[in-house]
């Protein structure tokens, strides 16, 4: 080979492996970084863990293992267009401080509409689930599809009574998490409001006392306490008309339309009329309770005590009961013009269950009817 050739097979061989250099440099650059080393563990993300209280409940990304955002979990599957799409995600979603009392839910579907395509309207046959002519309206609802299994006039609003006192529990608990000076030990000071609440449905509180917010709370969840329903909205709004307000404000930007409040207990009004809401909103309301554990605990109880062992609190809620597995809330609601009314949650093998009813002539009807149509909805596929 003469000395031309040699120069120019120097030149193609620096020329080849300057090509090889350039790929390389550019293959590290884009192979995802998990793909070249893993980490033990990634950092957590922005997305909470389960909720405590909703076991059933599935992450909203399969494959996603909770604590971990998306992205985070986009980046270990070396997946570098996921990477690319769950980035903006993982971003722009708002940092949130961890919360004291609540769980927020993993359930992708939480909070979305529900689905009526294939619900069961009107009455059901006497054979299948007896009593639902009782009713006046109802619904019951597979949460984790958001299916409506069975529905009666569930969008119209009507008296709600006590199942009113959902919304005051709720708020009491999102203002515990935005005033971080206050507790469920937060000593709170009976006033002469609570004397002025009509003498059924109380625990008689005593201008002289003062009781922990969280005793108030108990009693509200599980023995529908209409003046310690009203201490924790003088309490934490200021005043009754002020919490009143923040609970219908609270209702509009929760979506649900057919909900008015007149008071935190439920109770009627001379002047202001009557508290009313749909079932189906009902259920809704109910839905965001779910997030907080100490809430569904209380309303899981069947008997509590207050007043250092002074005060029994016996839950309002028959069906919560070991002959009737599952079923951890809500509340029941209950005067002459509304009837009987239940909002109401189960959990049986990793799958929830909601419903609402309401106008029942006695709470015997509503309870024997609702614990059938239980057993019904969870033989619904």
């Amino acid at each position: 080979m003469d000395e031309v050739g040699r120069t120019r097979l120097r030149f193609f061989l620096i020329l080849l492996a300057g090509i090889v250099l350039i790929h390389a440099v550019v293959l590290y650059m884009i192979v995802p970084s998990g793909r070249r080393s893993r980490p033990e563990s990634s950092a957590p993300g922005t997305i909470e863990s389960g909720n405590a209280e909703n076991p059933d409940q599935t992450p909203a990304n399969p494959g996603v293992s909770p604590g971990r955002t998306p992205a985070a979990a986009s980046a270990s599957s070396g997946d570098f267009y996921a990477r690319l799409t769950a980035f903006p995600r993982a971003t722009t979603a708002p940092d949130r401080p961890q919360p004291r009392f609540r769980k927020y839910s993993t359930n992708v579907r939480f909070g979305t509409p529900l689905n009526f395509a294939s619900a069961r309207h009107g009455d059901l046959p006497v054979k299948e689930v007896p009593g639902s002519a009782g009713a006046a309206t109802g619904i019951v609802v597979d949460m984790d599809t958001r299916r409506v299994l069975w529905e009666k006039n569930s969008d119209r609003p009507v008296r709600i009574a006590s199942m009113g006192k959902m919304m005051t529990l709720l708020l009491a608990m999102e203002t515990l998490e935005k005033r971080p000076e206050l507790s469920l030990k937060s000593p709170v000071k009976i006033t002469n409001t609570a004397l002025k609440v009509p003498r059924t449905g109380i625990i008689w509180l005593d201008p002289r006392e003062t009781m922990p917010l969280g005793d108030l709370m108990m009693a509200t969840a599980i023995r529908s306490a209409n003046d310690a329903a009203t201490m924790i909205a003088e309490f934490l709004g200021g005043s009754v008309d002020a919490y009143v307000n923040a609970m219908n404000r609270r209702a509009g930007e929760l979506g649900l339309t057919s909900v008015k409040f007149v008071n935190p207990c439920g109770l009627p009004d001379r002047k202001k009329g009557e508290s009313v809401g749909s079932a189906a909103d009902m259920v809704r309301l109910g839905e965001h309770l779910l997030e907080y554990p100490q809430i569904m605990e209380w309303m899981g109880t069947k008997k509590a005590s207050i007043r250092n062992g002074r005060t029994d609190l016996y839950t309002t809620n028959k069906l919560i009961s070991p002959h009737w597995p599952g079923v951890d809330g809500m509340k029941t609601g209950y005067y002459s013009a509304a009837g009987s009314c239940l909002t109401f949650s189960a959990f049986r093998d990793g799958r929830r269950i909601m419903g609402c009813v309401t106008g029942f002539k006695s709470s015997r009807d509503r309870d024997r009817f609702c614990r059938k149509l239980i057993d019904w909805a969870y033989k619904q596929k």
